[in-house]
């Protein structure tokens, strides 16, 4: 059962105020507490954070700052520390973040079943710290986590910089304020994984996905504005793009804002929109946000009541359509086909990572060898290509570990980093491209009349003559 919150520096409901020896009604006081002044400490414990409510599925919020929705309740955002159970108990690691809460007029949190703090950015998702960490808003001006030993884990790198307070606003921005409520700080300019309407992902910046659902680590899925476009990876060497919204121009400094309603990419604020991605707009009395999320895809979500959260839309919208041209959707070598159904590439020379689920991925029976002879020649005797006719690969060309211009089942033998070839064409075989990838993710098969050109990948395999 959800513990009664104490609500901190929150006085009566409603008094009276004698005036003149008159009485005039005072007016409704609001129930959250969206600030705090320096210096200030935040224990994560159940007695240093009264205000704190544990969920069904396990989860643990412990809130140290609250503002409640513009309508007096419903999903509102908090500053505090955050577990999230995936129903596993007790719930031990918490994040020090922003989460989106569901609260009642009396900003006590409520929905403990389907209102599951929706974490949008912390500290620490790196490192997360057990009970008896702390928060402080230091009296020189810094905010810091600590573990429970005392020994800094993160800060906001301002000391000395004049911070008198902190608050959170009724957009989720965590803002860092001096004496003349001027921000020093805020979370908005250091996105983890998700952005929320009205923050901007800035030239430089990175979302970056985490490694599972369960896991918040930093993961290898990455969305980022470049000079020319709005791109998304996924973390090799070189990275491999999967997705990519170009501008026509060169924008420096180029940067992408979340509105009600779009994701819009602009040169500078005010400008003109270099590129747009129209979005569900968000109705009133509720909280959108979006997330990059472990699998690559860059979803949002939206509170719905009665139901709780959903994903309503699927922001990056990948050629061909219908999922396999994310990098993971298969795991490494395994084979996406058009209704999403996994597989290996041949039996002869794969095998799946686990039977039971095809999504897991798939490894050669003959890995190529993890060391590389100093010569060409050694190299092809070392080595061979499984052709694979008709499948292809998500990664953009541009961004291949390398591109010639003819095709050659020799660069990819020759060179020791090379794990795969794609031979790209038209109607001859022997004249296109080759592409080739230092790392294998998920492929897909390739329909001609649907992309317009033929793919053949070819994996390399350890030769026979090379096996142990």
């Amino acid at each position: 059962m959800m513990h009664r919150a104490t609500i901190v520096g929150v006085v009566a409901l409603i008094g009276v105020l004698l005036v003149g020896g008159g009485v005039r009604a005072q007016p409704p006081q609001r129930f959250d507490y969206p600030a705090a002044r320096a210096p200030t400490t935040w224990a994560n414990t159940d007695a240093g954070l009264p205000h704190h409510v544990v969920y069904t599925d396990g989860s643990v919020a412990r809130v140290a700052l609250l503002r409640l929705n513009p309508a007096g309740y419903g999903p509102s955002y908090a500053f505090g520390f955050f577990c999230t159970g995936h129903g596993a108990a007790p719930c031990a690691d918490f994040l020090l973040g922003v989460a989106v809460v569901y609260s009642n007029s009396g900003a006590l949190i409520t929905s403990t079943t389907t209102g599951v703090p929706q974490v949008v950015w912390s500290a620490n998702r790196g490192s997360p710290l057990g009970e008896g960490a702390a928060a402080e808003l230091t009296p020189e001006g810094d905010l810091v986590l600590r573990s429970a030993n005392g020994s800094a884990v993160w800060s906001a790198g301002t000391k000395g910089r004049s911070v008198a307070g902190v608050t959170i606003g009724s957009d989720g921005n965590l803002v860092l304020l001096d004496g003349r409520n001027a921000t020093v700080w805020q979370s908005f300019d250091h996105p983890t994984d998700a952005l929320l309407v009205g923050q901007s992902l800035g030239h430089g910046a990175r979302l970056t996905a985490n490694t599972s659902a369960a896991d918040w680590r930093d993961g290898r899925f990455y969305l980022a504005v470049e000079d020319d476009a709005l791109s998304a990876y996924v973390n090799a060497t070189p990275p491999q793009r999967y997705y990519h919204l170009g501008f026509g121009e060169t924008a420096a400094g180029a940067h992408a804002t979340y509105t009600n309603g779009s994701l819009t990419v602009s040169a500078r604020p005010g400008a003109p929109s270099l590129a747009t991605i129209q979005l569900p707009t968000v109705v009133a009395g509720t909280v959108q946000y979006m997330r990059l999320e472990h699998d690559g895809h860059l979803r949002l979500y939206e509170w719905r009541s009665g139901s709780g959260w959903a994903p309503v839309f699927d922001v990056l919208r990948l050629f061909p359509d219908g999922g396999c041209a994310y990098p993971t959707v298969c795991g490494a070598y395994g084979v996406c086909t058009d209704d999403t159904q996994c597989s290996c590439p041949d039996a002869a020379n794969f095998r799946a990572v686990d039977f039971r689920r095809p999504n897991r991925g798939c490894v050669p029976t003959n890995p190529p060898a993890t060391s590389c002879d100093s010569s060409s020649r050694g190299q092809r005797a070392q080595h061979r290509l499984v052709s694979l006719p008709g499948t292809g690969y998500f990664n953009d060309h541009a961004t291949s570990m390398r591109a010639m211009e003819r095709v050659s089942e020799e660069a990819c033998l020759d060179d020791c980093a090379c794990a795969a070839a794609q031979f790209y064409y038209g109607r001859d075989a022997g004249d296109g491209f080759c592409y080739l990838q230092s790392e294998v993710f998920s492929l897909l098969t390739v329909r001609t009349e649907v992309v317009h050109y033929n793919s053949t990948m070819r994996i390399k395999v350890q030769a026979k003559s090379a096996r142990i």
